[in-house]
């Protein structure tokens, strides 16, 4: 069974209301989608968790941010300005230790004391010299953007492939008990408490991020492995955007569109109301028979 595209499911909508006034058909899609994506299941009232909502990330938590950096030495003042290429710098980092690769010569480190936080991309450190664009690196705030799409873990995460490295389970805190944490103690080590944090979001950000801050800050580059809620994307009339799910949910998609078409033109559900009620039980029947959810299990002692 092929997958419908958004456009596709625009155009049936459009050939059933006889409407083919550009953005008319949208709407009734996207209705139809966020119902389906609800996971309602018609024929307990119960709501199914879709798998395809509930992705697998693998997520770094790197040691260090780094980035590339210029820097101008003032002798009158005994300072010395930094101005990286891409935003790697934060007000935390005031106080850190900021390394210049070659800073003091070919195959010789530069390393100098953040004073203090000027903007994303510029820092002033004390003492110093100039240098051209170089490679430099600072220890990691403790803070990791999460996807985009992220709307809430699934479970804590796990580190997947300890390899002989300490390997703790997370453990979920308050904000407060992170911040608590990074003030207290600032040495690096495993990490082994979480926090989800949401971040300031832009007045053109169209949905809401997230990062994870986790202490003690990572000694060094660590692989975290997640399950997330995905808060989807809009609906887009377009042939190459696809609803999320496998293809066997298309008659779902495209009934649910076409039932929210038939109630708004006569008022009550009808014939594709039916229609949709049978696509989204098989579909909801599939996704059961493809993924275990839940069952019983034995987790080995850490």
């Amino acid at each position: 069974m092929a997958h419908k595209s958004f456009g596709a499911i625009c155009d049936a909508v459009e050939t059933y209301t006889n409407n083919t006034t550009p953005g008319t058909a949208l709407p009734i899609v996207q209705s139809g989608y966020d119902r389906v994506l609800q996971g309602l299941d018609p024929r307990d009232a119960h709501c199914h968790s879709w798998s395809f909502l509930e992705p697998v990330a693998d997520l770094t938590i790197a040691a260090a941010i780094t980035g590339t950096a210029t820097g101008v030495y003032d002798a009158g003042t005994d300072l010395t300005t930094i101005r990286a290429i891409t935003p790697i710098f934060a007000p935390s980092q005031a106080g850190e230790s900021i390394t210049i690769t070659d800073g003091g010569g070919v195959g010789v480190p530069l390393v100098l004391t953040v004073a203090t936080y000027t903007s994303p991309t510029v820092i002033v450190c004390d003492a110093g010299n100039d240098f051209p664009a170089l490679a430099v690196s600072l220890p990691h705030t403790g803070l990791y953007a999460l996807p985009s799409d992220f709307g809430g873990l699934i479970e804590a995460p796990v580190y997947p492939y300890p390899d002989g490295v300490s390997a703790p389970p997370f453990e979920e805190v308050s904000a407060e008990q992170l911040f608590d944490d990074w003030r207290r103690d600032n040495t690096a080590g495993t990490p082994w408490r979480f926090a989800l944090l949401p971040v300031a979001q832009p007045a053109a950000q169209t949905a809401q991020a997230y990062a994870i801050g986790v202490w003690p800050r990572p000694e060094t580059a660590r692989l975290l492995r997640y399950r997330y809620s995905v808060d989807p994307a809009a609906a887009v009339d377009s042939a190459s955007a696809y609803p999320m799910g496998f293809a066997a949910m298309a008659p779902a998609y495209e009934a649910a569109a076409l039932a929210e078409a038939e109630i708004r033109g006569s008022g009550a559900p009808g014939r594709w109301e039916a229609r949709f009620k049978e696509a989204m039980a098989a579909a909801i029947d599939i996704d059961r028979s493809r993924f275990q959810t839940d069952g019983p299990c034995q987790l080995e002692e850490a």
